[in-house]
């Protein structure tokens, strides 16, 4: 339903979806440190204590990237490790255990996730060049919680969460089971509605064993996104405003189901097993977008419609690891056996591609629907199977050494209507070395390379053979750096890293291909600590050197800059609890951002240099109200983003624009009862 204006009416009530759960099967998982000889969690250490009390700037251990709940800070996330993206990669983790997911992560079942590159990567046998992000599931105790998170704003939002964790029997069997529904409009008559439900159940039948099984599913619906914007020379696109300007009938319809187990059984005190089994889904029924193509500084555009239909990802894989270790005096060697694999399963394309005509951004022009015609799609399955031997010693304050190495049996069918079957194989060896020494009692020294097999993102809309996905990709990373504690609890980490790997984009004929090789160095910096009672710090930054090489590059088809990268980005988050009045405190973020490359061509008008965005910085200010209701601790958090409405343009790397967010104001109240 919309207004006269075209703006989406507040939705109307919608049918909550069952909570199921996969049955305790026996399954394996690891402590929440990554480490894997480590002992199964303890009852006390990791029972859920609610959401009233969820802040990402004191739960952080440094600024590389956390997520609590819904808040999530630092330099990197999910998307965006280095420049590269670790979900797209692969290289997703839960408590540990690789996993193949395709969004199905809520805050249902996890309770938030970690970045983990450089020294932070330290302790897991098998690390990635693109760097990990690895969930933590919720983890229920033996005391009965009902958690109610509202939701208000930015502009019309509003959103509700319900989650509870359930004592089955005492310690030994618990659940945490929740529901969630939210009307999101990120800018005026751009929204959606979600639901999700899910819950984890947790199953301790001995102190040494630990199982947990898990089930999500989410629902995205009549989802409005504003379409992609593309300059049609060497300017950027004109300042306009922000709010949704596109067709009402362009709603996205998105269902994914996310499920498995996964579980810990520490056979002795030298030898522990874990295993994960996991299946990820997402269908999007229908995803219209909008392309705005050859934008001319007055705005002017020729607009393009591409719909596809029953887009589908789907998953299978498993993860298995046997650790055992043994001393020697204070040493302690680890020695890791793992196996692991994977079935993906993808069917895309059929698209209607249709010209709308001309058209002006940031200006309304509806257009009746259209009688969609598609065609067939194209299918491609994925098998992969890695099977590896790590090896870790840990000399506490001299050493810590890592190696592993790993064999991997790809296989990739592609299976296009019309065309004969494609096959695509690779069997490389893959390996990875670490090394930290303690130079002193306050400062470690790291170094490290990796060798690894990884997945490429999927063409963009406006390819013509949007949707499709390259092979798995041999990628490489080297990093070095310091750790210096400044005092206990305050540590600064100094680090240089260089990853490559194939750089894929879109060519001038709009095929989505590889273009040759993108190399990635850089400086990472990140302060994170207390340095004073009730003042917690989270403060980083990333210098960014981006280059691409290859006949595209020399042959003048793209320039050398990949498009979409920044050149730096610094991120700090302060918050302070009021020493004068403790159930109050206040919060601050910066967030520093330099130019970002914005087309893959160089022009003359620019002096032979690609097109780039502006500098842009923004300011969040916010604060905490903690009191009791009763016996129920509540917090009222509210907090104002982009405080002095600083206007700019992010980009994509398939060069598509988008404006930042506008000032937004945000406000939710939580209660455990």
């Amino acid at each position: 339903m919309t207004d006269e204006k075209g703006v989406k009416a507040m939705p109307r009530s919608v049918a909550i979806i069952a909570i199921l759960l996969a049955s305790a099967s026996p399954a394996w998982g690891q402590a929440a440190n990554g480490n894997a000889a480590e002992p199964a969690d303890s009852e006390a250490g990791n029972a859920q204590t609610g959401r009233a009390d969820e802040n990402a700037v004191r739960a952080a251990n440094d600024a590389f990237g956390t997520s609590v709940g819904n808040e999530k800070i630092g330099l990197y996330g999910v998307g965006d490790v280095r420049g590269f993206n670790p979900a797209t990669a692969g290289n997703i983790r839960v408590e540990g255990l690789s996993v193949t997911e395709h969004g199905g992560f809520t805050s249902r079942i996890a309770s938030g996730s970690t970045i983990r590159v450089g020294l932070t990567a330290q302790g897991y046998a098998f690390p990635a060049p693109t760097g990990i992000a690895d969930y933590a599931l919720r983890n229920p105790g033996d005391e009965a919680v009902l958690s109610p998170v509202l939701y208000f704003g930015p502009n019309r939002t509003a959103a509700v969460d319900l989650d509870a964790q359930i004592p089955i029997a005492g310690s030994r069997l618990s659940m945490a089971a929740g529901i969630a529904y939210r009307y999101e409009e990120n800018f005026p008559g751009e929204d959606s509605q979600t639901l999700q439900g899910g819950a984890v159940l947790r199953w301790r039948p001995a102190d040494q064993v630990e199982f947990k099984s898990f089930y999500t599913r989410a629902a995205i619906m009549d989802d409005l996104d504003i379409g992609n914007i593309f300059s049609g020379g060497p300017w950027l696109p004109p300042q306009i405003e922000r709010r949704y300007f596109g067709l009402d009938w362009t709603q996205t319809e998105v269902r994914r189901r996310f499920y498995g187990a996964l579980g810990s059984v520490r056979l002795s005190d030298a030898w522990q097993i874990r295993a994960g089994l996991f299946r990820s889904e997402n269908e999007v029924k229908l995803n219209p977008v909008e392309l705005y193509r050859g934008v001319g500084r007055d705005g002017s555009a020729q607009r393009q419609l591409v719909v596809t239909k029953d887009q589908a990802a789907k998953s299978t894989s498993g993860d298995l690891r046997s650790s055992y270790s043994f001393g020697e005096g204070s040493r302690r060697h680890i020695i890791h056996l793992a196996a692991r694999g994977r079935e993906t399963r993808r069917a895309y394309g059929g698209g209607d591609v249709r010209d709308l005509g001309p058209a002006t951004i940031g200006e309304r022009s509806d257009l009746p629907q259209p009688a969609f015609d598609f065609g067939p799609l194209t299918r491609d399955d994925v098998r992969q199977i890695t099977g590896g031997i790590g090896y870790e010693l840990r000399w506490p304050q001299v050493a810590e050494l890592s190696l592993g190495i790993q064999k991997t049996d790809y296989e990739k069918n592609v299976r296009i209507p019309g065309r004969p079957l494609l096959t695509t194989r690779d069997r490389p060896w893959l390996y990875n070395g670490t090394l930290a020494l303690h130079l002193t009692g306050k400062l470690v020294a790291y170094a490290g390379y990796t060798r690894g097999l990884e997945d490429s993102a999927t063409a963009p809309s406006d390819a013509v053979n949007r949707n499709s996905a390259p092979p798995a990709l041999r990628t490489s990373q080297r990093d070095a750096g310091l750790r210096y504690a400044i005092r206990p609890g305050f540590n600064l980490v100094a680090g240089l890293f260089d990853v490559r790997k194939p750089y894929f984009n879109i060519d001038p004929d709009r095929v989505y291909r590889q273009l040759g090789t993108v190399r990635h160095r850089g400086i990472e910096l990140s302060l994170a600590g207390q340095p004073a009672p009730g003042l917690s710090v989270i403060a980083g930054a990333v210098f960014l050197d981006a280059d691409v090489s290859g006949e595209a590059v020399d042959f003048g088809i793209i320039g050398p800059k990949p498009v979409g990268t920044a050149n730096r980005i610094v991120r700090a988050n302060l918050d302070y609890r009021l020493p004068f009045f403790a159930p109050l405190s206040v919060d601050i973020g910066v967030v520093s951002q330099g130019k970002r490359i914005a087309s893959a061509l160089e022009y003359a008008e620019l002096g032979g240099r690609q097109l780039t965005t502006r500098p842009l910085t923004t300011v969040d200010i916010g604060f905490r109200y903690r009191f009791q209701a009763g016996a129920a601790p509540v917090t009222l958090r509210a907090q104002v983003t982009n405080l002095f409405d600083v206007y700019g343009w992010n980009v994509s790397p398939n060069a598509s624009f988008k404006f930042n967010e506008t000032r937004r104001f945000l406000m939710t109240l939580a209660a455990d009862i």
